[in-house]
């Protein structure tokens, strides 16, 4: 596994920007995987960062085990949407701009069947929002614990949330937002079914956070027969919970069978 910390300054965000990225590793412990390689692009969650993942979780072994490139962008808790009028395009950077730079320094495939979005919390938000956005781009969304209605998270501070202050510089009025192209649940139900990317939601049976959106979000799925792979577990809104979670989405994403490695060389060497 090779890991690279790249810095530069993005034409969509107009400022200078920050992201990890992980390579798998081949030869005989490493993966079978050969370039151009299967990517993901894993977005942080609020008040998190590119090295609160890769520290808390074991974003290396993923890499190798699966066999897949794993670009981390910082996500500077903008929720991964566009305010042209701010010069903060999170949106356009994670579908657009982002893509575009790393094919162009890293061996990564430009094929839709190999590219997939990624996240946690606000990051589970915004690989559905840009997985649906860019479903051009994007084959396959895993979400951890996703933030899938912020007006729940954000308008109810006294249950825990960030305030209608913060959700109203954000997304506007919740009237705003639910005809925006933020509001993924009607986004998705209104969406071409023919065109949407394969899903994972994976969420903890105790998630004080987003249990409630992740359950409404379901639902709107479900009443529009749209397919989903659901995953639970016993947990909270924590990086416990989503360290269960990393193998069952990272083998969603590769294909392969949860619990499997996409190279069983490892075996033959050792004896």
């Amino acid at each position: 596994m090779s890991f690279s910390e790249v810095h530069f300054i993005s034409q969509t965000l107009f400022q200078n920007v920050s992201m990890a990225v992980f390579m798998p590793e081949r030869g005989p412990f490493g993966s079978d995987a050969e370039p151009p390689y299967k990517t993901v692009y894993f977005l942080p969650g609020y008040s998190a960062d590119y090295t609160s993942l890769y520290t808390m979780l074991s974003i290396r072994k993923q890499a190798e085990l699966k066999g897949l490139a794993i670009v981390i962008p910082n996500g500077q808790n903008a929720f991964y949407v566009d305010h042209p009028e701010r010069n903060a395009n999170y949106s356009k950077f994670v579908g657009e701009e982002l893509i575009a730079r790393t094919r162009d320094m890293f061996r990564l495939s430009d094929k839709r069947e190999d590219t997939y979005i990624a996240g946690i919390s606000m990051g589970g938000y915004g690989a559905l929002l840009n997985g649906l956005r860019y479903s051009d781009v994007f084959s396959k969304v895993a979400a951890f614990s996703p933030a899938a209605d912020p007006y729940m998270l954000m308008g109810h501070p006294n249950e825990g949330g960030f305030g209608t202050g913060e959700f109203a510089n954000m997304f506007g009025t919740k009237e705003e937002y639910d005809n925006s192209p933020w509001n993924i649940i009607k986004g998705y139900q209104e969406a071409d079914k023919s065109k949407l990317p394969e899903l994972f939601i994976g969420c903890g049976d105790r998630d004080i956070a987003v249990d409630g959106q992740v359950k409404a979000f379901r639902k709107a799925l479900n009443d529009a027969n749209i397919p989903f792979e659901n995953w639970e577990t016993v947990g909270n809104h924590d990086f416990d919970t989503w360290e269960e979670m990393l193998d069952p989405a990272f083998s969603f994403l590769a294909g392969i069978e949860p619990g499997t490695r996409n190279s069983q060389r490892l075996e033959f060497w050792i004896v």
